[in-house]
């Protein structure tokens, strides 16, 4: 189904729909009937069908609405009826190829009426899935494209399987020469040890024959050169680029439609493909989708991602499918929610009925205290951000699920810093969330930490500075000796060096390559100041103009600057082993920076990395049932706090606080 409710149905459209079955689960099937020499406009019918009757043969179409002014009239129980123009050619290539029984969502759903659109949308999932065929309908160009992609296709697959069959050939021809290899080899060496023990026996003497080794036989390596980017002629490469730019794929109700049923057809025009097929070709012609396109072909793969664990019949949340589909498109908000409630194996308990009539605030909020309850989990909250004024999420806000930021938060890891190998977070230990709602406030059991003593500036705060991105503005070194040793190896100074190690490197690095910080970082602003590492100077620009942006604003931890701890003197080169360990951690510390969070250390003495919309003076917060602590900003005006974002702090994300912590639990009222 495509935006249930974005058509704006004409005043001169007249359909009497008589009333469907709830009990009985009925649907409404649009019958087609057969083209006639003396009329060529579509004629059909509607007619009750119920989904619980097995003998029921109808194909459910899948179509892009299109544009709602561009309109074609039908016949539709003998009135003249505007549907829109993708409908129509839809209508008529169905007629065409002989199919007559069609559940097509624009027809079959009276869309004036609200609580049968709700009633539908709960719906969907099962009547493509009871279809006997999918027919997802994209509007083609000229033949002659729509041929010229059907060509490329085509070349392409028999290609690649003529190339999988030849490895395969190759690999069983190479097993049976090795077998008959080691079976002459067996019998040359029972020959020659037979041999040696009759001359030994008739010379009487020790005579050492070497026994032949069988050489082993390589086997080949599989020729990749079916999997090697194809080449398309200047036709098939504007096919190509026809297909991808079709509005159909970004639909946000094309996704259930073309997941439920393994019986899929997808028709261009009038050319029918295979979609594992189109998956397979546009696979090897990445040399030529970029840019825009990219994005769909990203889109698409997700799509097929989809599909595949329908048909396994694997289980998929609705966090999850946000996730994936941040990128599906909807004219009205509301659809990118409802379009994947068919999906989900949780879609019914988040949303019991979808509502186009009750405002969209309340069903976020709803949606949030459902979730919350059925998980356990106060993550969907900590996590909200995007300067949203509430304290639950817009859900139907795309920009909230990209890059899978909840599905990430599901597995315990943090949405903003994603490639953290810290393993599951549990800063509030096994507890579940505590909360009661009080109007448009909910008031949540935790405790505070502390609140924000000073932050370093965000990696896009240190762009838009302009300052340095090839050299340091730092000038001064210091030796070590016995007043640097009290400064910077004393127990204190070296455990705070130990906790931003692995605050800016260690934190997304593997555990197994985990190690204690070394003198070389203890000389890493030295290095890159006086260029002794020209090279590595220039792979890291971001992380020199984030240290200089930090070095102006006067960042301290514990007292003294950031830089001071990374600028002790090196006198002489780096080895090549301390070299490789410096790049290694220049490159995990300007990785880290990408997430746009902002260094900083609490009044309690507590160091982490806060949400980029972090101020001083803001209290960092443990909510029970959360996996991640959050920052709270209070409010002036009832004394109540909004939640900017989540947090990562060191010493707490095991769940290390929750013993004190529960001995000044509060309740925190958020907005």
């Amino acid at each position: 189904m495509t935006d249930v409710s974005a058509f704006t149905v004409s005043p001169t459209r007249a359909i009497s729909y008589g009333p469907l079955s709830v009990t009985g689960n009925e649907i409404r099937i649009l019958v087609i009937e057969p083209p006639s020499p003396e009329d060529s406009r579509v004629r059909c019918r509607l007619e009750h069908a119920s989904l619980f009757d097995l003998d029921n043969d109808f194909v459910a179409l899948s179509y892009h609405w299109g544009d709602h002014t561009a309109l074609k009239r039908i016949v539709l129980s003998g009135d003249l009826v505007p549907i829109t123009f993708n409908l129509y050619k839809a209508l008529e290539e169905l007629r065409r190829r002989g199919i007559y029984r069609v559940w097509a969502d624009d027809l079959c759903i009276n869309q004036h009426d609200d609580e049968e659109r709700g009633r539908q949308v709960l719906r969907m999932g099962e009547i493509y899935r009871s279809a006997s065929m999918v027919f997802a309908h994209l509007r083609g160009p000229g033949l002659p494209w729509q041929q010229a992609l059907a060509d490329a296709v085509k070349r392409i697959t028999r290609r690649t399987d003529t190339s999988k069959r030849a490895d395969k050939e190759a690999q069983v021809q190479a097993k049976k020469e090795a077998r008959k290899k080691r079976k002459k080899s067996t019998r040359n060496q029972s020959i020659d040890r037979e041999t040696q023990y009759r001359i030994t026996n008739q010379a009487d003497v020790s005579v050492s024959v070497p026994v032949p080794v069988p050489v082993p036989v390589p086997v080949p390596r599989r020729s990749t050169g079916g999997w090697h980017a194809m080449e398309l002629s200047a036709a098939e490469e504007t096919a190509l680029f026809l297909f991808l730019d079709s509005p159909y794929w970004r639909r946000a109700w094309i996704i259930q439609e073309i997941a439920m049923n393994p019986r899929l057809t997808i028709v261009w025009g009038r050319q029918s493909f295979d979609l594992s097929q189109l998956i397979q070709t546009f696979a090897l012609l990445s040399n030529y989708i970029a840019g825009k396109r990219e994005k769909v072909w990203d889109h698409i793969k997700r799509l097929y991602k989809i599909r595949t664990y329908q048909l396994a019949s694997k289980p998929l949340s609705l966090v999850e499918a946000l996730g994936l589909c941040y990128l599906a498109r909807a004219q009205f908000i509301r659809d990118h929610v409802f379009a994947l409630l068919g999906l989900t194996h949780d879609g019914a308990t988040l949303v019991p009925f979808p509502s186009y009539t009750l405002p969209q605030d309340e069903i976020s909020r709803d949606m949030t205290i459902r979730l919350v309850r059925a998980t356990g989990n106060f993550d969907v909250v900590v996590s909200k951000g995007n300067e949203i004024d509430t304290w639950y999420p817009n859900w139907f806000d795309s920009r909230f699920w990209h890059s899978y930021r909840l599905s990430q938060l599901r597995l315990g890891r943090p949405s903003l810093l994603t490639h953290t190998s810290y393993g599951a977070y549990r800063a509030s230990g096994q507890h579940t969330p505590s909360f009661s709602i009080h109007g448009q406030s909910i008031v949540a059991s935790g405790f505070f930490l502390g609140s924000i003593a000073d932050c370093s500036p965000t990696l896009d705060e240190a762009r838009e500075s302009g300052l340095p991105r090839t050299e340091l503005i730092q000038s001064k070194t210091w030796k070590r000796n016995s007043k640097t040793e009290r400064l910077f190896f004393a127990p204190e100074a070296a455990a705070t060096l130990k906790r931003l190690c692995w605050l800016l490197v260690d934190i997304t690095r593997p555990r197994a390559r985990h190690r204690r910080p070394g003198t070389h970082l203890h000389t890493l602003l030295s290095t890159l100041l006086h260029k002794k590492e020209t090279a590595l100077v220039e792979q890291v620009p971001a992380l020199i103009q984030w240290l200089n942006c930090c070095e102006a604003q006067c960042l301290k931890i514990d007292g003294k600057r950031l830089g001071s701890y990374f600028s002790m003197k090196s006198g002489a080169p780096l080895a090549p082993g301390d070299r490789e360990r410096l790049e290694e951690d220049c490159g995990a510390m300007q990785k880290n920076l990408r997430a746009n969070m902002r260094l900083g250390y609490t009044d309690e003495g507590d160091m982490g990395w806060f949400h980029r919309n972090t101020r001083v003076g803001d209290q960092v917060a443990v909510l029970l049932g959360s996996s991640m602590p959050c920052v709270l900003r209070q409010r002036a005006d009832d004394g109540g706090y909004v939640i900017v974002g989540q947090c990562i702090v060191d010493g707490v994300m095991k769940g290390e606080a929750v013993r004190k912590g529960l001995q000044r639990l509060r309740d925190i009222q958020l907005y």
